[in-house]
């Protein structure tokens, strides 16, 4: 897809998860726009893009998020090439898949940021943090999904080039 229409589309998720969510959903469990559309994108289109959205998207969001810089890049990086090796004719059509690959996303960028924290010197309460954030991020992402995955298979529809005969 065209950088041109990427880099808006990025830049326009990170404002909204960074800025208007936590206005409209003041709790601590909100959805994660930005992962859901890389797992998406990956899922749906493949071919290495969602890495590059995800890093891309995840420069955007250290950069407006306020944790330390390179926590979301490297995460949503790495989650972007897990999402881009799944991606097959098979699993492009099924949408149990996403709905999987979002849960098990959530649980490794979740508890993997919160170990990095932990790492540089942030108190981590693990059992409060995973009962009343993680696990309720990660299903309200699965419920969302099935919308962003449904948006992301019309825009591949428009965007991927069609053989013609």
């Amino acid at each position: 897809m065209s950088p041109y229409l990427v880099i808006p589309l990025l830049a326009l998720v990170a404002v909204i998860q960074t800025t208007l969510l936590p206005i409209f959903l003041p709790g601590p469990v909100r959805p994660d726009l930005m992962l859901m559309l890389v797992v998406g994108w990956g899922v749906v289109h493949g071919g290495g893009q969602a890495t590059l959205w995800g890093f891309g998207g995840g420069i955007l969001l250290d950069l407006l998020a306020g944790t330390p810089f390179g926590l979301y890049s490297i995460a949503f990086g790495s989650i972007g090439f897990l999402a881009d090796a799944l991606q097959t004719t098979f699993f492009r059509s099924n949408i149990l898949i996403p709905l999987a690959t979002i849960f098990i996303a959530t649980l490794m960028v979740y508890i993997g940021g919160a170990a990095a924290m932990q790492t540089l010197g942030y108190p981590i309460s693990w059992a409060i943090y995973i009962f009343n954030i993680v696990l309720p991020t990660a299903i309200l992402n699965t419920a969302l999904m099935p919308l962003v995955y449904w948006a992301l298979r019309r825009l591949d529809r428009v965007v991927r080039p069609r053989l013609t005969w």
